[in-house]
């Protein structure tokens, strides 16, 4: 239950510190006092958005902080504190920070926490009824909540929300994968073009140089034959300068200056020299010859490597490369073709990969949604018969409720199901959708009901009604408050009200009223006596006028407690 609720600069209030007690705590205050802004505190707490013009003017900064006894509550709320690694502790504070600069903080017992886990805290501790939220019940989402709470599957909802969530994910993901996929169809088939064309040339490294190579061989082939044969006959033939060629006029000099040795003391080593000479010769002879006869005049193979240059300087030129590089180029660009269309193929196997994760996804979320609308079509009836019980104790018997559920068209957000609550005031009458139907007091009257076997269902700590009760008035309302009075019997229960009848009904009465003295006016809030509540609930029976009778009246609304 919420014990102490602290708010400091937040709207009009400076500082506010104010203990609750369990059962019912009546709030009472007049129009403008202040009573919605404790309620927009409250709601910060839950994770409400938080707005810097929130702050009270000249303040730097606004906090709200709350703390609650949760000590009969541990099974309940224990699961959110582990899910979140929470410390648990019998007294949880949580508190909000807002800076002027519009920055938020959230703490639980003084611990960092993000809004997302402050809410799935707060969702656990108190649910604040607001007049906006009567209005709610006329929303297909807001219905299909109540139901799910009544049903006890508040946790399988949230594993099959979670579920769905991944699963429109990944539709999204397929979506734009085979949009993408389809789109780059074109442009696939060509680069397989491309790729399959330097596939075909089948290039490898070196082979340029070498077709080169051959290619300007063959092209001289002719002349160089011709000129190696020169070279060979003048170093060997007859037909040179020299008779036997030159090779032999080297070797006779050899001869000469051997005969020589005894005679001239150079010869010697002049001998020795002309040997080296001639052996040098001898080998170039024989290279020449080897070089001669392996250069063949071959006008085919000529044509050959012409047309294998001529593939690839083509393709070269269609894609813009430089000849002086075109093996390395075209390599490269095989390669990148290559990985290119890797990665089509790899975006095909995730297209495939996305549509099996979908398949198994939608097969376990409609099985859960299958359980999910086990449970609401159990609670249906459930929910109906206790509405149309407590609309009868408020005034409208003979009323038609029913809770309608049906087959949606495929998964939704909230399951399988359409679910609309029909309504009819009065008997005989076929039941329309409540928001076409209802009026004001007995939209209130029906959220009232379903309020409270939501809050019983989901044994939520606190329970906070902003004037559930309007609309209503004499025994009607006398009627609401026993049954708001009969809630705060099992859980704490805040009850802002406008009712005498109502407001005499609680163990406990705060009165919420604004200061106009200083410098700027305040809201502030504090606990009536018995004697003071007499005089309230008397005010509030007669007026600004309190008369004796109204008292009277009074201290008999309130002997229960007096």
């Amino acid at each position: 239950m919420l014990r102490e609720l602290k708010i400091e600069n937040y709207a009009i209030i400076e500082h506010l510190d104010i203990a609750f007690h369990p059962g019912l705590n009546i709030i009472t205050g007049e129009t403008g006092a202040g009573k919605s802004i404790l309620l927009g505190a409250l709601s910060l707490l839950g994770g409400a958005r938080a707005d810097a013009a929130a702050i009270r003017d000249g303040a730097a900064s606004c906090v709200i902080e709350a703390a609650f006894d949760v000590r009969n509550y541990r099974e309940d709320l224990l699961p959110v504190f582990e899910e979140n690694d929470l410390d648990w502790e019998d007294e949880i504070t949580i508190r909000r920070t807002i800076s002027s600069a519009g920055k938020s903080r959230a703490f639980v017992d003084d611990v960092p926490v993000t809004l997302t886990v402050l809410r799935a805290v707060a969702d656990r501790l108190v649910d604040i009824h607001s007049q906006h939220q009567t209005l709610l019940l006329a929303g297909t989402g807001f219905q299909t909540h109540l139901v799910d709470a009544v049903a006890g599957q508040v946790d399988r909802v949230a594993e099959y929300t979670a579920l769905y969530k991944r699963l429109q994910g990944l539709r999204g993901e397929l979506s734009r994968a085979e949009q993408a996929n389809e789109a780059a169809a074109k442009e696939r088939d060509y680069l397989q073009y491309q790729l399959e064309q330097l596939l075909a040339l089948k290039l490898r490294t070196g082979e340029v140089e070498e077709l080169e190579a051959e290619q300007n061989l063959l092209t001289h082939a002719e002349e160089i034959a011709q000129g190696l044969d020169y070279c060979v006959g003048m170093l060997t033939a007859d037909n040179g300068p020299l008779e036997g060629g030159v090779n032999a006029g080297v070797k006779s000099m050899g001869a000469v200056l051997g005969r020589l040795k005894g005679k001239y003391t150079a010869a010697g080593e002049l001998a020795a020299r002309v040997e080296s000479v001639y052996l040098e010769l001898k080998d170039l002879a024989d290279e020449f010859e080897r070089g001669r006869d392996g250069v063949h005049i071959d006008p085919e193979r000529l044509a050959v490597v012409t047309g294998r240059l001529d593939d690839i300087y083509t393709l070269c030129r269609k894609h813009r490369i430089d000849e002086a590089n075109a093996e390395a180029e075209l390599l490269r660009l095989q390669a990148e073709l290559d990985a290119q269309l890797q990665e089509f193929d790899a975006a095909e196997g995730r297209i495939g990969e996305l549509r099996r994760e979908i398949a198994a996804l939608e097969e376990r979320a409609t099985k859960e949604a299958e359980r999910m609308t086990a449970g609401r079509l159990k609670a249906g009836p459930k929910i109906a018969k206790h509405v149309v019980k407590t609309l009868g104790n408020l005034g409208i018997r003979g009323a038609v409720f029913e809770v309608e559920i049906t087959p949606a068209e495929g998964l939704t957000a909230t399951g399988a199901d359409r679910i609309e609550m029909l309504f009819s005031g009065n008997a005989g009458t076929k039941s329309q959708p409540i928001e076409q139907v209802a009026s004001g007091g007995e939209m209130a009257r029906v959220m009232l009901a379903l309020k409270g076997l939501v809050a019983k269902s989901l044994h939520l700590p606190t329970i906070i009604f902003d004037e559930i009760d309007t609309g209503v008035s004499g025994q009607v309302a006398d009627r609401m408050g026993e049954i708001i009075a009969e809630m705060g019997d099992s859980m704490q229960v805040l009850n802002i009200t406008h009712l005498p009848q109502v407001a005499a009904k609680g163990q406990h009465h705060y009165y919420v009223y604004k200061d106009a003295g200083g410098a700027a006016s305040g809201t502030h809030i504090r606990e009536l006596s018995q004697t003071e509540r007499v005089e309230h609930i008397a005010a509030m029976l007669s007026g600004s006028a309190v008369t004796d009778a109204a008292r009277t009246q009074a201290k008999e609304l309130l002997k229960h407690v007096l």
